[in-house]
């Protein structure tokens, strides 16, 4: 049974070192993670992991992608990866409250802006199908304090939602209304996952099996099992 519990801080402190080790990545900590995987349970079209785990792992350039010094450390990524995505969508499939997991600053304070940038990161890999609720006038609203958030600090100034620094009422009102919203968008969302979810079908193999020794299909010339058989990608 998939692990539903949440992250405990040395989980956190742990899974926070591998994202760190990603140059220039969309997703630089646990807070933006978060923000990611809350955008992709709430989406009804299923997101797999062949499309979410390069975001997540991606660096500004090939040379600054997350690689792992051995297997344990790859399958010890993906757990924790897993474990999380199976809370946020344990939470909001429940009807629990949602909580976004946001990161203390060196000053003990919350901004919430790395937890807003994952989520838009999120809603971007499908925007088509959040357009449909920006543009709801019913349901739209529940995305405005992911958005405000998300451009507090935007490089334009005319972008930006506020002309003065968002002092912590503000900040608190607008953490509050986007952990509103994602149960919002959540439930919004819902009724459409039947028409996302493709009908079960039975596969039959169109060639032989690739044995372990084998010559890996992928051309590399190391046998399958040194090469697309061992997993997630090792330097």
């Amino acid at each position: 049974m998939p692990k539903t519990k949440k992250l405990n801080d040395a989980d956190i402190d742990e899974l926070d070192a591998f994202l760190d080790r990603v140059d220039g990545g969309d997703i630089p900590n646990v807070e933006a993670l978060d923000g990611f995987i809350a955008a992709l349970a709430c989406c009804p079209d299923l997101i797999m992991p062949s499309e979410y785990l390069p975001v997540i792992q991606g660096g500004k350039t090939e040379e600054g992608d997350l690689v792992f010094d051995n297997m344990a450390e790859a399958q010890r990524f993906m757990e924790l990866v897993n474990q999380h995505w199976n809370h946020v969508n344990a939470q909001l499939n429940k009807g629990e409250v949602y909580l976004p997991l946001v990161l203390e600053d060196e000053e003990g304070n919350y901004h919430c802006n790395d937890w807003a940038d994952g989520f838009l990161i999120g809603v971007n890999m499908r925007r088509k199908i959040w357009d449909e609720l920006m543009y709801d006038e019913e349901h739209g609203g529940a995305i405005v304090p992911i958005m405000a958030l998300a451009h507090e600090h935007h490089p334009d100034p005319e972008l930006r939602p506020y002309t003065e620094p968002v002092d912590d009422e503000l900040r608190e009102k607008l953490i509050v209304g986007a952990a509103a919203g994602v149960t919002i968008m959540h439930r919004y969302f819902k009724d459409q996952r039947i028409e996302y979810t493709p009908p079960s079908r039975t596969f039959v193999r169109s060639g032989p099996k690739t044995g372990r020794n084998d010559p890996c299909p992928c051309g590399s010339g190391k046998k399958y099992k040194q090469c697309c058989g061992r997993g997630p990608t090792l330097h």
